[in-house]
């Protein structure tokens, strides 16, 4: 039992991420058939074994309700699965099956796996799903915003840039891009080069006010809503301590106000502390 439970530990499991990590950067400078090939695809193959393993000990020692209970586990147990082509097919190179040389790029995502060995990683995952949630809305919204200048677009501009409109796909694709900010001018002015000026005009005010619309506020509020939901469990702790405190002042006020009258009661002074008494002027 000692032996299986330092099989399944963290470092041995961070040991064996950093290993295959090397030998998938490490096979791509290799040429196919060479023994540098199938050296590191031996390593990776052995390593995907591992993994296996390392899983179904993991189950063996905890049972399948306490396993599946928790989410990194089905996270992991969803990465090996992920990885299982390589033993299906471990030489893609001369495998019959189409598919198998894209199927071996889930190697890669064994890599996801490190993110549980970062500190309170629990609290970051959290915020992100968190943070996911809220961004929904605005990124519906943005979609939306999208397909409508893309519509508009390819109504417009189809006949001019039928490489970037002539199809409902290719426009949103377009529209798309113009969202990203990153080389937005290249379409209109390519559709200006090919028109009237006035009409080219036209396509530079037309593709700057979706840059502003979808570009510049759409993303932007995206990227608020995303940022201020991550900070969302920082700014409740304030939040309860501020109202704690606000608790415990309204406590310390009354306590003071209390032994005001107390005092006042015994020495025949005013009870207010503002009224200065009968015997002042």
């Amino acid at each position: 039992m000692r032996f299986l439970r330092a099989f399944v530990a963290e470092p041995v499991v961070v040991a064996g991420i950093i290993v295959s990590t090397i030998a998938v950067f490490a096979h791509g400078f290799t040429t196919p058939g060479s023994n540098a090939h199938q050296w590191w695809m031996t390593v990776d193959l052995a390593v995907v074994t591992y993994f296996a393993v390392e899983q179904a000990v993991k189950i063996r020692l905890v049972g399948w309700r306490e396993y599946w209970r928790n989410n990194w586990n089905r996270f992991d147990l969803l990465v090996v699965l992920m990885s299982m082509p390589v033993l299906a097919a471990p030489t893609a190179d001369t495998s019959v099956f189409l598919g198998v040389p894209v199927l071996r790029l889930t190697r890669l995502f064994r890599l996801f796996r490190l993110l549980r060995f970062i500190p309170d990683h629990q609290h970051l995952a959290a915020g992100i799903r968190r943070a996911i949630r809220a961004s929904v809305g605005v990124f519906l919204a943005i979609a939306i915003v999208n397909f409508i200048f893309a519509m508009g677009g390819q109504a417009l501009f189809a006949a001019d840039s039928p490489e970037y409109f002539g199809d409902p796909l290719r426009a949103c694709y377009s529209m798309f891009r113009i969202f990203t900010i990153e080389g937005w001018n290249d379409i209109p002015d390519a559709i200006a080069a090919g028109a009237s000026e006035g009409w080219g005009v036209f396509a530079r005010i037309y593709f700057g006010v979706a840059v502003l619309v979808g570009g510049i506020l759409g993303l932007s509020l995206g990227n608020a809503v995303f940022v201020d939901q991550m900070m969302a469990d920082n700014t409740d702790d304030v939040e309860r301590r501020i109202a704690a405190m606000t608790v415990e002042l309204g406590a310390l006020r009354s306590e003071i106000r209390g032994l005001h009258t107390l005092i006042a009661s015994r020495l025949g002074a005013p009870t207010d502390p503002t009224d200065p008494g009968p015997g002042s002027s």
